[in-house]
């Protein structure tokens, strides 16, 4: 069992499936789904963008997207489910920088969602 409710920051208490939680203080203090699921010893099996402060999904995206959010869906796969994968070099083009990125989407390198 996940035992979600002991997991740190889950905004409004909101579990969104097994192993599946709302991450409050996601940009700040984690960066990605895979900087959370770490920060509790599990692998991130998945990660959304939500909608509204809520369990509804935005659009799915990568364990290690980078996301100007205050809150992400994140699932955390079982404690010592293979390690993580360790987050893509930084960018050469600095795309979190760049001016009026839509929910800070990177596309891939050199390239956003304007």
């Amino acid at each position: 069992p996940c035992d979600e409710q002991s997991w740190p920051d889950v905004d409004h208490g909101l579990v969104c499936g097994p192993c599946k939680v709302l991450v409050d203080n996601f940009e700040t203090t984690y960066g990605t789904c895979g900087g959370y699921c770490a920060s509790i010893n599990r692998t991130c099996t998945g990660a959304w963008n939500e909608h509204g402060d809520s369990c509804l999904v935005d659009h799915p995206m990568e364990c290690f997207t980078q996301l100007k959010s205050s809150d992400a869906i994140c699932e955390c796969g079982e404690a010592g489910v293979a390690p993580a994968s360790p987050p893509p070099p930084p960018s050469p083009c600095d795309e979190q920088s760049w001016p009026d990125v839509d929910h800070g989407l990177v596309c891939g390198p050199c390239k956003v969602l304007v």
